[in-house]
């Protein structure tokens, strides 16, 4: 509890530009949606410029001073894309509390990253206890600390817009679903299954697509791989799994259906989300020739480096510099967006090695042993689902933007978590797996160097973002640390 809260304090530290009272707005289009559903109708309060309207093209960007930025217009209002579970759970703390006042984005955003860190550490202590009882309960501490710090969450802090608060409040929905589904799968029966626990976790990944539509991927994918693992039957029975299916994807189902008459009511379309008619000036383009330099991008581009405080940024407009000697970028392809690799800001994330070499030697073991199915086994079961459903996280939310034009910064949260829940497991089994007349405590070192350098890398960049809003909101602050911690002249 005493590291959540230190950690919760560097959080608030983060986001209020160092203030700790002030909490600056970047803007509050969740608290515009739920204004709009308390007035009964599904656009935002803010309405079209007149001037805007009266041009024959309003999409047009030689109108960009006109717009009301990334809204999408449509029949004379303007609609958001994001999903509307924030705002519908902003609406219902507004009606509650009687809060009449404009809540900023920032808020909804320290929420769900707030639920998102105590939804992991719970997570990461359960699967010590129960999958590595061997491993000293300080590496859970370690663990948690690698987690909260992973890349780019205070970056995502510096800039507390509803673009990351709506991919804060995916991840939240999704880990929170996965702290639910382990004891679903741990304490897994031959036949009865646990009906109220499946539509806890069903639900909490149905709110991670109604925040975020791009987690429906990984959502279907934690359905199908709880529902196979939630059994002790050494073969799925037909008739079971369906019905386990139908419990933990009821909600996911639900909603989805719920989205496609939203939309409906919006755009006169079951499957349109707004992005047709978005007002940007940066449209997303998708190719497959992107994919090569965009995996590159968001797991390795390197950091930008400087004597003065905050020492390490994510870079603007890199170019070619940002990729190896020789590379040829795609035509069209840009960097104009702040983007730093995974790997490069969060050390912690290199034990996804591990995990991915001693998974891929225990399936080799297991093919050439004819061992018998895992699922009778609890431990061995819970490994397997815990391995294939961070590995979901990981790979699943790229799959919509990796194809993309550019990259960004935020999209590196989009799987992120799953990077840093794979490689705590891995950093458990390497554990496990110390050579002969290594000591313990030697690895366990190894692991805090990691997690303290992530934790270290992750705070710097909280004093970026993408509008610098640390230097503007608190100059005085940010120049006296550029002054008295930096290395050069």
């Amino acid at each position: 509890m005493l590291l959540l809260a230190a950690i919760e304090l560097t959080y608030v530290f983060i986001i209020s530009a160092g203030t700790f009272t002030t909490w600056p707005t970047w803007n509050a289009n969740y608290n515009q949606l739920a204004e709009g559903f308390r007035a009964g109708h599904l656009y935002i309060p803010t309405e079209p410029q007149p001037a805007l309207l009266a041009k024959a093209n309003p999409a047009d960007w030689s109108n960009f001073g006109l717009w009301y930025l990334d809204a999408s217009l449509y029949k004379r209002h303007y609609y958001l894309y994001w999903g509307p579970v924030p705002a519908l759970l902003l609406l219902v703390f507004k009606v509650v509390g009687r809060v009449k006042a404009e809540v900023g984005d920032q808020y909804p955003l320290f929420a769900f990253y707030s639920a998102f860190l105590i939804a992991g550490a719970i997570l990461i202590e359960r699967m010590r206890a129960r999958l590595f009882p061997e491993a000293p309960r300080a590496t859970a501490l370690i663990a948690t600390l690698a987690f909260a710090y992973t890349s780019p969450t205070t970056y995502m802090f510096a800039t507390p817009g509803i673009y990351e608060a709506a991919i804060g409040a995916a991840q939240a929905c999704l880990v929170l679903g996965l702290a639910v589904a382990f004891d679903l799968v741990w304490s897994a029966t031959e036949t009865r299954p646990r009906v109220a626990r499946m539509l806890v976790a069903g639900s909490c990944w149905a709110a991670a697509v109604g925040c975020r539509i791009s987690a429906v991927l990984p959502a279907a994918g934690l359905v199908c791989l709880t529902a196979l693992l939630s059994s002790t039957r050494p073969r799925p029975d037909g008739r079971r799994l369906l019905m386990r299916l139908v419990w933990l994807g009821a909600p996911v189902a639900a909603t989805l259906g719920g989205l496609a008459i939203y939309n409906r009511l919006r755009f006169d379309s079951w499957t349109e989300i707004g992005v047709k008619y978005q007002l940007n000036t940066f449209p997303f383009i998708t190719s497959a020739k992107y994919v090569p330099v965009g995996i590159y991008s968001y797991l390795l581009r390197p950091l930008g480096k400087s004597c003065r405080f905050p020492f390490l940024s994510a870079l603007y407009d890199i170019g070619a510099r940002g990729f190896p000697r020789g590379t040829t970028l795609p035509s069209g392809y840009s960097t104009h967006e702040p983007q730093a690799g995974l790997f490069v800001t969060s050390p912690w994330t290199w034990m996804v090695f591990l995990a991915a070499g001693f998974t891929v030697a225990a399936v080799i073991r297991w093919r050439r042993a004819g061992a018998p199915s895992p699922l009778p086994d609890a431990r061995a079961r819970t490994h397997l689902w815990c391995v294939a459903s961070f590995t979901m996280l990981s790979v699943l939310m790229p799959l919509v933007f990796l194809p993309a034009v550019d990259t960004t910064m935020r999209y590196v949260a989009d799987f992120s978590t799953g990077f840093a829940l794979l490689a705590t497991w891995g950093a458990w089994r390497g554990l496990a797996r110390l050579p002969a007349g290594w000591p313990r405590w030697s690895g366990v070192a190894v692991l805090l160097l990691l997690a303290l350098a992530t934790a270290a890398i992750g705070l710097l960049l909280g004093f970026q973002g993408y509008d610098e809003m640390f230097k503007y909101h608190n100059p005085a602050l940010y120049e006296s640390l550029r002054r008295k911690l930096a290395f050069c002249s």
